[in-house]
């Protein structure tokens, strides 16, 4: 009756962590982020402290893996929605070199925690072996380096996302929340209200709209 139980609180584990899985669209490792990680290992302790007692009843067990996946859900959705609860649960990339010049407010940053030799070394595995080649580069959420040497490929920056400003991914920029507005409205709309996603890249604004269309529309040079 002992493996009965452990067979049936195990299989319910599974079940209920696939479902959040699939709810939360977190299908791949690749997909997650700190706080799937965190909240997976946090939940396979549930399941694993709980299939080999029985001294608590099934259905508190099936209750805790409830609450556990619903904060966690709740905690993903205030990550998108809000940008200050991502920026301090996730994480935000961290511009380190711009025009060839370091960074240093960000670099010596405590709360940042930048390593500069695992910077390094993590160029050299780019295929970059000294600094003075790197026009640009920032530390991504998940510790990777992203280095440009042409100052022509810059990466691209999201803006605005899903209703939210983002004003210090516009700082680094060096615009503003009204430079946004400017270039929206130059293209006939009164407002952000249609805009889904806001990109800077190569200089200039480009938008993906709430109806999939893009502005500017995309001109194929081929």
């Amino acid at each position: 009756m002992f493996y009965l139980w452990m067979f049936i609180k195990l299989v319910t584990g599974f079940a209920i962590i696939l479902a959040y899985l699939n709810i939360s669209g977190r299908s791949q490792f690749s997909q997650m982020n700190s706080i799937d990680l965190v909240g997976n290992f946090i939940l396979g302790g549930l399941v694993g402290g709980v299939i080999y007692t029985s001294s608590i009843p099934f259905y508190r067990y099936v209750l805790a893996l409830i609450i556990g996946i619903s904060i966690l859900l709740a905690i993903n959705f205030f990550c998108r929605k809000f940008n200050i609860f991502r920026n301090v649960t996730i994480g935000r990339q961290i511009p380190i070199i711009k025009n060839r010049r370091f960074i240093m407010e960000n670099i010596r940053d405590k709360n940042n925690k930048i390593d500069m030799i695992n910077i390094a070394s993590q160029l050299n595995l780019q295929g970059i072996y000294s600094f003075g080649d790197v026009y640009y580069a920032q530390v991504e959420p998940n510790g990777s380096i992203t280095a440009i040497t042409d100052k022509n490929k810059l990466p691209s920056v999201i803006v605005y996302y899903d209703g939210s400003v983002r004003d210090q991914d516009l700082k680094d920029i060096d615009k503003t929340e009204d430079d946004l507005l400017a270039d929206v409205k130059s293209f006939g709309l009164k407002d952000l209200d249609p805009i889904f996603m806001g990109v800077f890249h190569d200089g200039c604004f480009r938008y993906v709209c709430k109806d999939g269309s893009v502005l500017p529309p995309h001109v194929d040079k081929s």
